[in-house]
Protein backbone atom coordinates (compact mmCIF):
# COMPACT_ATOMS: atom_id res chain seq x y z
CA UNK A 1 0.00 0.00 0.00
CA UNK A 2 1.30 3.28 -1.02
CA UNK A 3 2.35 6.04 1.56
CA UNK A 4 -0.98 8.16 -0.23
CA UNK A 5 -3.39 5.55 0.12
CA UNK A 6 -2.32 4.98 3.96
CA UNK A 7 -2.35 9.23 4.23
CA UNK A 8 -6.33 8.79 3.39
CA UNK A 9 -7.05 6.04 5.11
CA UNK A 10 -6.26 7.57 8.85
CA UNK A 11 -6.77 11.03 8.01
CA UNK A 12 -9.74 11.11 10.37
CA UNK A 13 -8.07 8.94 13.11
CA UNK A 14 -8.34 10.68 15.90
CA UNK A 15 -4.70 9.44 17.03
CA UNK A 16 -3.60 10.36 13.22
CA UNK A 17 -4.92 13.46 13.97
CA UNK A 18 -3.03 13.98 17.57
CA UNK A 19 -0.23 13.27 15.95
CA UNK A 20 -0.17 15.46 13.28
CA UNK A 21 -0.75 17.91 15.32
CA UNK A 22 2.36 17.37 17.78
CA UNK A 23 4.25 17.30 15.34
CA UNK A 24 3.10 20.57 13.66
CA UNK A 25 3.56 22.24 16.94
CA UNK A 26 6.97 20.83 17.39
CA UNK A 27 8.08 22.28 13.99
CA UNK A 28 6.92 25.52 15.01
CA UNK A 29 8.59 25.81 18.19
CA UNK A 30 11.52 24.56 16.80
CA UNK A 31 11.34 27.19 13.65
CA UNK A 32 10.26 29.98 16.23
CA UNK A 33 14.05 29.09 18.28
CA UNK A 34 15.64 28.87 15.26
CA UNK A 35 14.73 32.44 14.13
CA UNK A 36 15.42 34.10 17.62
CA UNK A 37 18.79 31.86 18.18
CA UNK A 38 17.73 30.88 21.35
CA UNK A 39 19.33 26.91 21.96
CA UNK A 40 17.21 24.31 23.93
CA UNK A 41 19.37 25.03 26.60
CA UNK A 42 18.84 28.58 26.60
CA UNK A 43 15.41 27.70 26.38
CA UNK A 44 15.32 25.79 29.60
CA UNK A 45 16.82 28.34 31.96
CA UNK A 46 14.16 30.72 30.79
CA UNK A 47 11.45 27.98 31.60
CA UNK A 48 13.17 27.06 34.70
CA UNK A 49 13.18 23.46 33.95
CA UNK A 50 15.60 20.95 32.62
CA UNK A 51 16.77 20.37 28.99
CA UNK A 52 15.26 16.80 29.55
CA UNK A 53 12.12 18.13 29.93
CA UNK A 54 12.49 20.29 26.33
CA UNK A 55 13.29 17.31 24.62
CA UNK A 56 10.25 15.36 25.96
CA UNK A 57 8.52 18.59 24.99
CA UNK A 58 9.93 18.59 21.62
CA UNK A 59 9.76 14.97 21.21
CA UNK A 60 6.09 15.33 21.05
CA UNK A 61 5.54 13.50 24.10
CA UNK A 62 1.73 14.49 25.44
CA UNK A 63 2.23 18.56 25.92
CA UNK A 64 -0.78 20.60 27.06
CA UNK A 65 -1.72 24.06 25.79
CA UNK A 66 -0.23 25.54 28.96
CA UNK A 67 3.33 23.76 28.69
CA UNK A 68 2.81 25.23 24.56
CA UNK A 69 1.73 28.58 26.54
CA UNK A 70 4.94 28.54 28.28
CA UNK A 71 7.32 28.13 25.54
CA UNK A 72 6.26 30.70 23.72
CA UNK A 73 5.80 33.19 27.22
CA UNK A 74 10.16 32.09 27.10
CA UNK A 75 10.51 32.76 23.44
CA UNK A 76 8.56 36.15 23.85
CA UNK A 77 5.95 35.15 21.34
CA UNK A 78 2.29 36.24 21.20
CA UNK A 79 0.80 33.52 19.42
CA UNK A 80 -2.38 32.72 17.84
CA UNK A 81 -4.21 29.62 16.61
CA UNK A 82 -5.36 28.94 13.06
CA UNK A 83 -6.90 25.59 12.73
CA UNK A 84 -7.26 24.67 8.70
CA UNK A 85 -8.21 21.69 6.95
CA UNK A 86 -4.53 19.77 6.29
CA UNK A 87 -6.24 18.81 2.69
CA UNK A 88 -7.34 22.01 1.32
CA UNK A 89 -3.77 23.25 2.43
CA UNK A 90 -1.69 20.37 1.82
CA UNK A 91 1.74 21.42 1.49
CA UNK A 92 5.72 19.56 2.26
CA UNK A 93 6.54 22.83 4.48
CA UNK A 94 8.03 20.86 7.23
CA UNK A 95 10.65 18.90 4.93
CA UNK A 96 13.66 20.67 4.32
CA UNK A 97 14.29 21.64 0.57
CA UNK A 98 15.93 18.97 -0.46
CA UNK A 99 13.90 16.40 1.27
CA UNK A 100 10.83 17.79 -0.41
CA UNK A 101 12.53 16.60 -3.92
CA UNK A 102 12.99 13.10 -2.49
CA UNK A 103 9.70 13.04 -0.49
CA UNK A 104 6.99 14.76 -2.66
CA UNK A 105 7.08 11.97 -6.28
CA UNK A 106 5.56 9.45 -3.44
CA UNK A 107 2.81 11.43 -2.34
CA UNK A 108 1.62 12.14 -5.83
CA UNK A 109 -1.35 11.01 -7.41
CA UNK A 110 -1.11 7.13 -9.16
CA UNK A 111 2.50 6.28 -7.52
CA UNK A 112 1.96 2.50 -5.93
CA UNK A 113 5.20 2.52 -4.41
CA UNK A 114 5.27 2.02 -0.66
CA UNK A 115 8.36 3.01 0.19
CA UNK A 116 9.38 6.66 1.59
CA UNK A 117 13.19 7.41 2.28
CA UNK A 118 13.97 8.96 5.04
CA UNK A 119 16.86 11.05 5.15
CA UNK A 120 18.87 11.83 8.42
Amino acid sequence: MALKDLLNEYRFDEEFIYEGLLLDISVQLKKLMEEKGITKKELAERMGVSPSYITKIFGGSNISLKTIAKVLSALEVDATLEIRDRNKTAELKFFKPRMRKTITPYLEEGNESSFVPIAG
